[in-house]
């Protein structure tokens, strides 16, 4: 058979290795569409005033994943939960209102990680310099501790306390 022609103007096949992890991720939530009741991935976005400083501070001190980044925004993952960090701004994403207010980070509402060792985490975290709200262990249910981010988001860790149950998915 002769050879086709266009063979000249085709382009090489080159495999493409993912990173693990993110090949992992993808057969996990490809494995979810099967499921019957598919779940919504939990989003919380944190406007921060800058994104590499977040970035680093989400990954190295609470364990999350980055997916992507821009300079103005950044997509984490820890475990089902995806976290969006957006600088304020003009630019698109910004989330300027028609009035020109800009948000800004901190407030109370925040993200809730529970840990297995409340008093190890609140030490490590404190020999690392994070900053804290209050730092003193309480709750009823949880036992629980509000730090914040760089920007002064707070996130809160809560260990739970005997008899604590999450609802059944």
């Amino acid at each position: 058979m002769p050879a086709d022609p266009l063979d000249a103007l085709r382009l090489p096949i080159v495999p493409v290795e993912p990173r693990p992890e993110f090949a992992e991720a993808l057969l996990r939530r490809l494995r979810q569409v099967d499921q019957p009741a598919r779940r919504t991935t939990p989003t919380i976005r944190y406007f921060v005033k800058d994104i590499d400083t977040a970035i680093g501070f989400y990954r190295q001190h609470l364990g999350f994943e980055e997916e992507g980044r821009t300079p103005v925004f950044a997509m984490l993952y820890r475990g089902d939960l995806r976290l969006l960090l957006s600088v304020p701004g003009t630019h698109r994403g910004g989330h300027a209102l028609p009035d020109g207010t800009l948000p800004t980070p901190g407030g109370w509402n925040r993200i809730l990680i529970q840990v297995a060792d409340l008093d190890a985490a609140v030490e490590s975290l404190r020999r690392a310099g994070v900053h804290f709200r209050d730092d003193r262990p309480s709750g009823v249910a949880v036992r629980q501790v509000l730090l914040e981010d760089p920007s002064g988001n707070p996130i809160e860790l809560f260990e739970p306390a005997r008899g604590y149950h999450e609802r059944a998915r």
